[in-house]
């Protein structure tokens, strides 16, 4: 937890729900060793928004794969709500990725012959929630997303914009922690990607904690805070 002050008088401890201290990570390809990342710092509290940006080979993606939970630094700690993850066997990191993490994907990664509904109920089904319980929830967040009409439909039959905020209503399905979006208005339109981000902006200002990995400067002015990579290190 840090805690904050204001002239001289303590406030209410604020989570930290992300804190990454001296990451690096090293892929050895057998010839070379490539540090994708390097001696990475970060922390971010509960209810920041924050925009990753940089260029192609900088490390953007290994940062996100490690902040999801999806991999682990070759050294470093990181530590999500106060538990350090980075040591955990990979059952258990999948466990913590279900329950902690929403992932949005710049591709979406529907499963096609479901349907949008079904789509959104998948993470309750892996963590085991009841019919009832994910009934409710699906209903819930489709209205949300404002897709409450259209929760019959398969992928291939919703707009570009409407599968994205199909992918954000799944993304949501446990009350993550934080909510990872890589790309997220890359396959997009304009007015789709404006509608987007206004809908992320709002998730935000509910108390969501969001990291939007993105090489677009309007994507980026959405988020509190920018970070820089170049090289696997935060400039």
């Amino acid at each position: 937890m840090a805690e904050r002050r204001e002239a001289g008088v303590a406030r209410a401890p604020v989570e930290r729900v992300i804190e990454l201290a001296g990451v690096s990570k090293v892929y050895d390809t057998g010839r070379v060793a490539v540090r994708a990342l390097d001696d990475v710092d970060l922390r971010l509290e509960a209810g920041g928004y924050m925009a990753i940006m940089g260029p192609s080979g900088s490390g953007k993606s290994t940062l996100m794969h490690i902040l999801g939970c999806l991999d682990t630094p070759t050294s470093g700690s990181y530590f999500l709500r106060g538990h350090e993850v980075s040591q955990y066997a990979r059952k258990k990191l999948a466990q913590v990725r279900n329950r902690e993490v929403g992932f949005v994907f710049q591709r979406f990664n529907l499963l096609p012959r479901l349907t949008a509904a079904e789509n959104v109920e998948l993470p309750l089904l892996y963590a085991g929630a009841s019919a009832e319980r994910r009934r409710e929830v699906v209903a819930d967040l489709l209205a949300k997303v404002g897709l409450s009409d259209r929760g019959h439909h398969r992928p291939n039959e919703l707009s570009g914009g409407e599968v994205q905020r199909v992918a954000i209503a799944r993304a949501l399905a446990n009350d993550p922690a934080i909510i990872l979006a890589d790309e997220p208005t890359g396959n997009l339109d304009s007015k789709s990607e404006e509608d987007l981000m206004q809908l992320l902006d709002s998730l935000n200002e509910k108390g969501k904690t969001l990291v939007v990995v993105t090489h677009e400067d309007s994507v980026a002015r959405h988020a509190k805070r920018v970070i820089t990579l170049h090289d696997g290190r935060v400039v």
